[in-house]
């Protein structure tokens, strides 16, 4: 069986690195547009496939159906072929929420039993997915919780990346492509954690680290890994 991954601009991706070490024969398509990477994975008889930056929504078009979680939040990371047919799923918010229980259930470094104060910087294709995971996540806790997404060109009820202040935050979620080379001041106060989804630069995980009220700074490759283990049990694999 043959798998790959379609997006664009994606040579730092490690998903090849995560499948091959799991003995799976797995192609990344770094492609132009959507339609590119759809034609090369019919072509090369792909029996599934993940998707990412920058189209997670632009594939949807093209599918033959999608699995609930993909319908609420309008992303898809991982298609499955079945009987000739393309259905999208997305393992982006699943992966992150589990990934993110494994340190919080840690109660040695962390006092609550979910962070209060939730930022999420950027708007891309993978945040609705977090979103929605995190929405589930509070929905069975008592205490009150805030949420807000800050991105360059807000949309909505977003806020302006340019005001985002660190301190007022106990969980930061930073999905802003590392290319983009954002900074974040760390002026903190109390505990906080931080999770950067960019695994392919550790500069802003270093610098949250020196912040010594940082309970932990997570890189994204935990959740990487998490998600080749979703998309496989998917793909029966």
């Amino acid at each position: 069986m043959k798998f790959g991954l379609i997006g664009h601009n994606i040579s730092y991706s490690k998903s090849k690195e995560i499948f091959d070490s799991m003995g799976i024969e797995y192609k990344v398509y770094d492609v132009s547009c959507v339609e590119q990477g759809i034609e090369l994975a019919f072509a090369d008889k792909l029996d599934g496939f993940n998707v990412t930056t920058p189209f997670k929504y632009d594939i949807i078009e093209y599918l033959d159906g999608l699995m609930p979680e993909a319908i609420k939040s309008q992303s898809v990371n991982c298609v499955k072929v079945w009987r000739d047919n393309y259905i999208g799923d997305t393992f982006d918010g699943r992966a992150f929420g589990a990934s993110l229980d494994h340190y919080i259930s840690n109660h040695d470094n962390w006092e609550f039993d979910f962070p209060h104060n939730i930022a999420i910087l950027g708007n891309g294709g993978v945040v609705p997915s977090i979103l929605s995971n995190i929405h589930e996540t509070i929905d069975g806790v008592d205490s009150k919780h805030e949420i807000h997404v800050f991105a360059r060109n807000p949309k909505n009820d977003e806020l302006k990346l340019s005001d985002f202040n660190a301190k007022e935050f106990d969980l930061i979620v930073n999905t802003i492509p590392f290319k983009s080379k954002i900074d974040i001041n760390f002026n903190n106060e109390h505990k906080f954690i931080y999770y950067d989804l960019n695994y392919a630069d550790d500069t802003l995980i270093k610098k949250a680290e020196r912040n010594s009220h940082c309970s932990w700074a997570i890189n994204g490759m935990d959740m990487l890994e998490r998600q080749a283990e979703m998309s496989l049990n998917w793909w029966n694999i």
